[in-house]
């Protein structure tokens, strides 16, 4: 290879690095507004806090609290005031919520 060549492969190779770097992070952004931090309230349960979130009735609370449970590391669905719970919603107004899609 000559020294064009390689020059231009070297300058390509880092063009295509940091497009893939830049997809990644603006990828990462995306993703995390998927999701909410809600701090539990006294009397809150996991099932409450899936009927409030709009859009919960019709989606599967069973799949939501397993969600929640293992994304949160909770050894039960038992959550207690004070607990810091990431949620699979994206927050529309203060007092709104939709639930996002569970996998």
């Amino acid at each position: 290879m000559n020294r064009e060549s390689l020059i231009f492969v070297s300058l390509f190779t880092a063009v295509i690095s940091f497009c893939v770097l830049f997809l990644s992070f603006a990828g990462k952004m995306e993703e995390s507004k998927q999701y909410v931090k809600i701090e539990v309230q006294e009397g809150d349960t996991l099932w409450e806090i899936a009927d409030h979130i709009e859009g919960g009735k019709s989606a599967d609370k069973q799949k939501f609290i397993e969600w929640v449970a293992d994304k949160n590391d909770l050894p039960t669905s038992v959550i207690k005031p004070g607990d810091v719970l990431i949620l699979p919603v994206t927050k529309q107004h203060s007092d709104r919520y939709q639930l996002a899609e569970v996998e």
